[in-house]
């Protein structure tokens, strides 16, 4: 049988270890240094997203935080599956918990998906994380409308119990195959009125340079946070740094858009993702955009400029509870999106003291929050 090499990156070389056979075709990778190399190999993935981009957790998380996992063919040595890890374990003893958001990413976009490449990468990570490190692994995985069957079943294959549930689960989606008459006529009765007002304001929507143009974007954002009296759980202060390391890798997808009246910025947003699933991953306004619509404006605009662009669907994230966003993001979803929840998260473990230390971690900071790793990382420094 096939050994399973692994490989570290910005380590030590780690020795063989016996594969199983979901790993007879592939050789891991583990990667140490993040950065520019890793998103080029993230972008190359369909199912791409914010949480495994480098670009956005080194500047979140710190970079001794993070272990990326590369999976690639033994044959060819591309890259057929990535997944970035939030570590957290308490000093000394270096137990806990290797937290996966949203990954691992397996589709890539130029092949057909396998989902034995799925199967392969959570068996990688169990040898790598819980095998040899013996930390506990918890996966959360993506509310795929189009593979979502094939996450349960790799996850239960693999060996994986579930942990409990996620936080806000509902995730909105809009679907970008529809031509602009079949857009339209899905869009909800309220939301396509007020859509047909905003149409009227005269309002320039337009694509800019993220890096340039992001400090208006930051002023919309921080007098939407002084309207709405509440407080920035998304990282906004990390856009700089995040835009900046994004726009060495254009495979990211990084692209701002603003909505501007008498020429002065009232929306924005902050599109993430070049594959099949693109993430309206920030949006802003200030109190001008209310009057105005320019929030269905803007929606608009970003859904008739990704039709024709290869991706499926246009993620709109989750509402936090707030019941004006849940109606304004049902309504844009409309009749022929789709509404997908987020499963839960799922964990492996091998290590019984593991187990402990990570329930004692969860316990504490309340996994089951919104922000589950902000705070179990705030328990310990590296």
């Amino acid at each position: 049988m096939a050994g399973l090499f692994l490989r570290a990156t910005g380590a030590e070389r780690e020795a063989d270890i016996e594969a199983t056979p979901a790993l007879q075709s592939y050789r891991a990778e583990i990667w140490t240094d993040l950065g520019a190399q890793w998103d080029s190999i993230v972008g190359g993935f369909a199912d791409a997203c914010l949480e495994q981009m480098a670009a956005y957790a080194v500047p979140r998380w710190g970079g001794s935080r993070l272990c990326g996992l590369v999976l690639r063919d033994v044959v060819t040595h591309e890259p057929m599956a990535a997944a970035l890890a939030v570590i957290a374990t308490l000093p000394l003893i270096k137990l806990g918990l290797a937290y996966v958001k949203f990954g691992p990413l397996w589709r890539r976009r130029d092949r057909e998906p396998d989902p034995g490449v799925l199967a392969a990468a959570l068996a990688a990570l169990r040898e790598m994380l819980v095998i040899r490190r013996q930390l506990v692994v918890r996966v959360m995985p993506p509310p795929d409308p189009d593979f979502g069957a094939e996450w349960q079943r790799a996850l239960l294959d693999a060996g994986f119990t579930r942990h409990g549930a996620a936080a806000d689960p509902e995730r909105y989606l809009v679907d970008l195959r529809l031509s602009e008459t079949e857009q339209r006529a899905s869009l909800g009765s309220k939301w396509r009125s007020n859509l047909n007002k905003a149409l009227t304001e005269g309002l320039d929507i337009r694509e800019v340079d993220p890096v340039r143009e992001l400090p208006q974007f930051l002023a919309l954002y921080e007098s939407m946070l002084a309207r709405k009296q509440f407080a920035d759980r998304h990282h906004v202060k990390l856009l700089p740094a995040f835009a900046a390391k994004a726009a060495t890798t254009p495979e990211l997808g990084v692209r701002l858009i603003l909505a501007c009246h008498d020429g002065a910025p009232v929306a924005g947003s902050m599109l993430v993702g070049a594959g099949d699933r693109v993430f309206a991953a920030f949006s802003a306004s200030d109190e001008r955009a209310l009057p105005l619509r320019a929030g269905y404006a803007l929606r608009w605009w970003i859904i008739n400029r990704l039709r024709g662009s290869g991706a499926r669907w246009l993620d709109l994230g989750g509402t936090e509870g707030d019941v004006g966003l849940k109606s304004f993001k049902t309504g844009n979803v409309g009749k022929r999106g789709r509404i997908e929840e987020i499963s839960g998260e799922y964990d492996f473990a091998d290590n019984a003291l593991s187990v402990i230390v990570s329930s004692v971690l969860s316990s504490a900071h309340s996994l089951a929050q919104a922000r589950p790793l902000q705070h179990i990382l705030r328990s310990r420094r590296a």
